[in-house]
C-alpha cells in the first residue's frame, strides 16, 4: 500500500471512527424502545420539516429582494448578503442569545427550534435561491418580460415548476441540517422538544445507556446518509450575462431581510448595552475570563489548524473515485456520540480535554468544509493535475508545485470559518469538559441560569476570539503558501 492509498483509509477511518469505536465497546443486547424512539423521530421530523419550510418560503422572498440589486448596485447586494449569511455562519450561541432576549417569553419546545432555525437559514437560502434564478433562468424571465408577462403568472407558471427540482433539493438539504441539529434542541427544545440528537445525549449521561445510544445514532445517521445522498445531485449553472429581471424583482424582499436581520442584531444590541449596567458583576472573574479566553483562542486555533491539514490532505490523496464518494455521501456521526465516544477514550483530567475538544469539532466539521466548496475547488484544478500527470510529474510534486499554492489562501479561509465555529462551541465542550474552558461555556452557563444580559456582554469576548483566529488561520495559509510557492 503506498503513502496515499494509507493516508485515504487512515482519513476514512478517523471520520468513522465513533461508530466503530463503540461497536468495539459496546454490545446492542436489546431493541429500542419503539415508542420513545418513535417520539423522538416525529420530533426531529416536524421540527426540522416546518424549519426547511419557513426558510424556504422567507428566504424565496428575501431572494427576489436580492435580485433587485442585479442592475449594477454590487456593494449595497453584498451588504444584504452578508446579513443574509452572518445567522448561518456565526455559531448558534449568537442567535440563540439574541432571540431569547427580544422574544419574552419565548415558546420552548418545537416551536422554539423552528423559530431558531428559521432564522439562522433563510439567509442561506435566500442567497443559493438568487443565484440559482439569475443564473438558470436569467434569459428566460427577460424574455417573458419583454412579451410582458405578469410577475405573478411568471412565477406561478414558469420559475416555480422550472426550479421545482433545484427547490426540493435546497429544501431537503435545510432538511437535514436541523434533523442531525443539536445544540439548539438542547438549549430551547424543552421537555417536549427531545429530538433523537437529544435523546442519544440523555441516554447516555442520565441513564448510561449506551448500547441503546449506537443504535439510536446508527438509526439516525442511516436516515441523514440517505437524505444526504439525495441532495448532493442537485447541479447547477452558469450565466452568461447580467439578464434584466425586473419581472420579478419585489423590494419588500429587502425589507424582509432588514427586519429579521434588524430582529437578532437588536435583541443582541439591546442586552449588550443593559448587560452592560451588570459589568461589575464580572469583576470576581477576570482570573477565569482571563485564562477561559485564551482557552477559546487556543481551541479555536487548534481546529483551524487541524481543519486546514484535513483539507490539504483531502487535496494530496484527491483523485480517487471511491474517496469522492465516499466525502459526498459521509454524514457527520452524532455530535453526542462522537463526543461520548471520545470522552471514553482515555484520560478526561487536566489538559486532556482540551486536546479531545479539537478532535470532536474538527471530526464534526470537516465534511462541512468540504461541501462549502472544496471539493469544486479541487475539480476546478483537474485539469491542471491531469496534464501534469502527462508531463510525468509525481503526486508529490504536482501537490507541491500545482495545488498547494492554488488552494492554501481558500484552505486557511475554511480552517478560519472552522475556528469561529469552534470558538463559539459550548454543546461539545459541555460534554468532553468537567469546567467550564472556554468564553463560550461561560456563556452557556449564564444563559442556562437565566442571565441573559450578562450572557450576551460575556459572547462579545467570542467575538473577539474569533477574528482574532480567523485572521491567524488566514494569515498563516497566506505565509505558507508563499514559502512553497515554486
Amino acid at each position: 500500500m503506498n503513502i496515499r492509498n494509507a493516508l485515504r483509509l487512515s482519513l476514512v477511518l478517523f471520520l468513522l471512527f465513533p461508530f466503530l469505536f463503540l461497536l468495539t465497546q459496546f454490545r446492542i443486547s436489546q431493541a429500542p424502545d419503539i415508542g420513545e424512539l418513535l417520539w423522538a423521530f416525529k420530533n426531529s421530523f416536524i421540527q426540522a420539516f416546518f424549519s426547511a419550510l419557513l426558510s424556504l418560503f422567507v428566504g424565496f422572498w428575501a431572494a427576489l429582494g436580492l435580485l433587485s440589486f442585479n442592475d449594477g448596485s454590487k456593494k449595497r447586494r453584498f451588504v444584504f448578503e452578508i446579513l443574509c449569511l452572518l445567522p448561518n455562519f456565526l455559531p448558534p450561541i449568537f442567535i440563540l442569545l439574541a432571540t431569547l432576549n427580544i422574544i419574552d417569553p419565548f415558546p420552548m419546545g418545537i416551536a422554539g427550534i423552528v423559530i431558531i432555525h428559521t432564522l439562522m437559514n433563510f439567509g442561506l437560502a435566500a442567497v443559493l435561491l438568487a443565484g440559482i434564478i439569475e443564473n438558470k433562468l436569467g434569459g428566460m424571465i427577460e424574455l417573458a418580460y419583454v412579451e410582458g408577462a405578469s410577475r405573478w403568472q411568471f412565477l406561478r407558471q414558469g420559475l416555480l415548476p422550472l426550479l421545482k427540482k433545484d427547490i426540493w433539493l435546497l429544501g431537503l438539504f435545510i432538511f437535514v441540517v436541523c434533523f442531525g441539529s443539536f445544540a439548539v434542541p438542547l438549549i430551547v427544545g424543552g421537555g417536549k422538544g427531545t429530538t433523537v440528537e437529544v435523546l442519544i445525549y440523555e441516554k447516555i449521561r442520565l441513564s448510561s445507556d449506551w448500547g441503546g445510544a449506537v443504535l439510536l445514532a446508527f438509526l439516525q445517521s442511516t436516515f441523514i446518509f440517505a437524505l444526504s445522498f439525495i441532495a448532493s445531485r442537485g447541479q447547477g449553472a452558469h450565466a452568461n450575462r447580467v439578464a434584466n429581471l425586473s419581472l420579478i424583482r419585489s423590494p419588500s424582499g429587502i425589507f424582509a431581510i432588514a427586519g429579521l436581520s434588524f430582529l437578532y442584531l437588536f435583541g443582541y444590541a439591546q442586552g449588550f448595552v443593559q448587560g452592560l449596567s451588570l459589568i461589575s458583576t464580572f469583576y470576581e472573574l477576570q482570573s477565569a475570563l482571563f485564562w477561559n479566553f485564551l482557552g477559546s483562542i487556543f481551541i479555536g486555533l487548534c481546529v483551524g489548524a487541524l481543519c486546514y491539514a484535513g483539507l490539504m490532505l483531502i487535496a494530496y490523496c484527491w483523485p480517487k473515485p471511491w474517496f469522492e464518494k465516499f466525502l459526498n455521501g459521509y454524514v457527520a456521526p452524532s455530535t453526542s456520540l462522537a463526543c461520548f465516544s471520545l470522552l471514553i477514550l482515555g484520560p478526561n483530567e487536566g489538559f486532556y480535554p482540551l486536546i479531545k475538544i479539537p478532535i470532536a469539532l474538527t471530526l464534526l466539521s470537516l465534511n462541512s468544509l468540504f461541501r462549502m466548496g472544496w471539493d469544486g475547488e479541487l475539480h476546478s484544478l483537474q485539469s491542471q493535475m491531469t496534464v501534469a500527470y502527462a508531463m510525468g510529474a509525481s503526486s508529490k510534486q504536482i501537490f507541491k508545485e500545482v495545488l498547494f499554492p492554488q488552494i492554501s489562501t481558500r484552505a486557511g479561509m475554511l480552517a478560519g470559518i472552522a475556528s469561529i465555529w469552534a470558538c463559539g462551541d459550548f454543546a461539545v465542550s459541555r460534554i468532553l469538559a468537567h469546567r467550564d474552558l472556554s468564553i463560550a461555556m461561560m456563556t452557556e452557563t449564564l444563559m442556562s441560569g437565566y442571565r441573559l444580559n450578562q450572557a450576551i456582554v460575556l459572547s462579545s469576548l467570542i467575538i473577539v476570539a474569533g477574528i482574532i483566529c480567523f485572521v491567524l488561520c488566514v494569515g498563516g495559509s497566506r505565509v505558507l503558501r508563499r514559502k512553497f510557492e515554486p
